[in-house]
């Protein structure tokens, strides 16, 4: 009566694919945990965890042999009915490891607040590495927003992205990401 079942082994290539896909995401929330729990608010029952995972699976692969890479020029850190930031540029000062993330104060009164708050991430597109980080809040209307970090000094414009968005102050609502390449 007993029939021999297939292995449960989930060790295919395709299971191996999507396991790193998602620690390679799981790994990149640990270092943007506060800015995606600022961009992309619990709705429902589903968490911003779970959220960032969602919205970002697509923009990972995979290799042959299981690692795991981000196309950074399309990742999500927030999402919502806030206007987008406008006119975002981003330049690097190699020598002092700063960036400058300036941005046009496109308030509206409505959808665009002055008083928005506007977070900002650099990351090194080779390492995955979160480079700098906002801990400050800075406002829409302020139009930029300085990331210092040591580890940016010596770093070629090309290899850093810039993660930005704006959200309401009492945390309600938060615009779509907007990306760009530091120059």
């Amino acid at each position: 009566m007993r029939q021999k079942v297939g292995s449960n082994n989930s060790s295919t290539p395709a299971q191996q694919n999507t396991r790193s896909r998602f620690k390679k995401l799981a790994d990149l929330f640990r270092a943007l945990s506060i800015p995606i729990r600022k961009g992309l608010m619990p709705q429902g029952s589903v968490s911003a965890y779970n959220r960032f995972i969602q919205q970002n699976f697509y923009n990972t692969s995979a290799d042959a042999l299981g690692v795991a890479s981000v196309d950074y020029t399309k990742l999500v850190l927030s999402g919502g009915n806030v206007e987008p930031l406008s006119r975002v540029a981003a330049v690097l000062d190699p020598a002092l490891g700063k960036v400058k993330v300036s941005y046009f104060d496109n308030s509206n009164g409505n959808s665009a607040l002055d008083t928005d708050a506007v977070k900002a991430v650099v990351i090194n597109k080779a390492t995955g590495r979160v480079v700098a980080a906002a801990d400050e809040e800075t406002g829409r209307g302020d139009g930029s927003i300085e990331l210092e970090d040591d580890t940016l000094v010596g770093v070629q414009p090309a290899d850093l992205m810039v993660l930005a968005f704006a959200y309401r102050a009492d945390g309600s609502d938060a615009s779509a990401t907007t990306q760009v390449q530091v120059a």
